[in-house]
Parts: C-alpha cells; sequence; structure tokens
C-alpha cells in the first residue's frame, strides 16, 4: 500500500513547438478539457492506471482536501500556465512519473530557481523541492 502523497505543482509551459497531444494531455489533466486525449506518449507515466487522476485526487490525510487545478494560456509569453495541488496514494510512483514526463516541457517555475513541484510524502518531515535544471 502506498503513502499518501500531495503534489503542488505549478509552471509555465513552452507553447512553441508543443504536440498538440502534449498539449491534449495537459487540457484534460488540468480540468480544461473532459475529453480523455486518445493519442499518448510511450512514456512510463502513461503506463500508470491512474495517471488521468494525478491532479485531481484528494484526501483527508492533508489540510488542503479540496484539489485545485487550473491551465491558462499567457499571450503574452506565449506560454501554457499549469498549477494543481492535489493528493493521492503513490501506488505506482505516478508522481515522479509524472514530473519527469512533464519536465522537458516547462519554459519556466517560481522564484530564481525556478521551482516546479513540492512533494510532500505523509511520513516525511520535509517535502522534495523539484527545480528546473536540476536532476531530481
Amino acid at each position: 500500500m502506498g503513502l499518501y502523497t500531495e503534489l503542488i505543482f505549478g509552471a509555465s509551459i513552452k507553447a512553441d513547438n508543443l504536440p498538440e497531444e502534449v498539449l491534449n494531455v495537459l487540457k484534460f489533466l488540468f480540468g480544461e478539457s473532459e475529453q480523455m486525449p486518445v493519442k499518448l506518449s510511450n512514456h512510463e507515466f502513461f503506463k500508470c492506471s491512474r495517471w488521468d487522476l494525478i491532479t485531481s485526487c484528494s484526501s483527508y490525510y492533508f489540510a488542503v482536501r479540496n484539489t485545485h487545478r487550473n491551465i491558462s494560456y499567457d499571450k503574452i509569453s506565449n506560454t501554457w500556465n499549469c498549477s494543481s495541488r492535489a493528493n493521492l496514494k503513490n501506488y505506482d510512483n505516478e508522481i515522479d512519473k509524472f514530473l519527469d514526463w512533464i519536465k522537458p516541457w516547462i519554459e519556466q517555475g517560481s522564484g530564481i530557481n525556478n521551482m516546479y513541484a513540492i512533494v510532500i510524502y505523509e511520513e516525511s518531515e520535509t517535502p522534495t523541492i523539484y527545480y528546473l535544471g536540476e536532476d531530481t
């Protein structure tokens, strides 16, 4: 049985040369589209049985129980801005696989270090923070 894990994600996604299949997945995961994408990459993330719930699961284990997910297009920066806060039992290491899949498409995270994700395991005293430019 996996541990409950909270994922806080926020990043600007490159719009230039973004494949339509990637954009369709982003729109689905971040709540703009209810249509399950037909075409998926061969990435390990999509082999997880619950990949489609990565941004929409919640439990009573964490104080913030209501999930948040959003995607919007910024015409000035020509990026898709994605954010979410959700938590789930990380049975198949879905969170790390999701972050591995999405990282090449990220244009910018937050702050000078370009932070794009915080992952908090239920039995951990400190979160894991993900930055662009770092292999985690």
